[in-house]
């Protein structure tokens, strides 16, 4: 009588092809809801430095008013050199809030809004056998650059009209594009005619 044997497959099952689209889907949904967060955070911080500056200026205003009623003799005593003295010392409060407002305004005020939409216009974009493996977006969201594999040129070709298409309303265009054949060949498992690919 021979002993039983157990068969045990060691092979690991791969997963769908999809599942790299899905993950780099996800990835450039994070960064744009990352984005509308940090943008967010500039606005709050932009109030708040708002809010300062206005508290800051409305004791400017009450101190002179002050200063105002003491004219004349009064401006010679002790109290109204006190108030001028607190005039002086709220002046540059009021100066570095007002620069605040204005620097963060400059950082609100479009590039991180025009990244945003950017990143948006690019995630919504799914070409069958293309993935991305980087996404630069510079020059307050008006640069793009776009790096990937694809199983063959045609889709590169499809995906770059669609991306055009894409980032029309933004008036951004892709109209350089660097195309070769994806490292390793079929000895490592690619798809014969797979290519690496920049767009930009």
């Amino acid at each position: 009588m021979t002993a039983p044997i157990a068969h045990i497959n060691l092979l690991q099952r791969t997963g769908p092809v999809y599942t790299v689209a899905l993950a780099l889907a996800a990835a450039l949904v994070l960064s744009v809801v990352g984005m509308v967060f940090y943008g967010g955070q500039v606005r709050a911080q932009a109030q708040d430095a708002e809010a300062r500056k206005q508290a800051a200026e409305a004791q400017v205003k009450q101190v002179k008013a002050q200063l105002a009623v003491q004219s004349g003799e009064q401006a010679k005593s002790a109290g109204a050199q006190a108030l001028r003295k607190e005039v002086d010392a709220l002046q540059p409060q009021a100066q570095a809030a007002q620069a605040l407002v204005e620097a963060l305004r400059g950082v609100q005020g479009g590039r991180s809004e025009e990244f945003a939409r950017t990143l948006a216009a690019m995630t919504g974009l799914n070409e069958p056998g293309l993935w991305l493996t980087s996404l630069n977006v510079s020059s307050a969201g008006k640069r793009v650059e776009l790096q990937g594999q694809a199983n063959n040129g045609a889709a590169v070709l499809r995906y770059a009209r669609r991306a055009n298409e894409s980032l029309q309303p933004l008036a951004i265009r892709l109209d350089s594009l660097e195309m070769q054949p994806a490292a390793g060949g079929a000895a490592s498992g690619a798809v014969v005619g797979a290519v690496s690919f920049k767009l930009f």
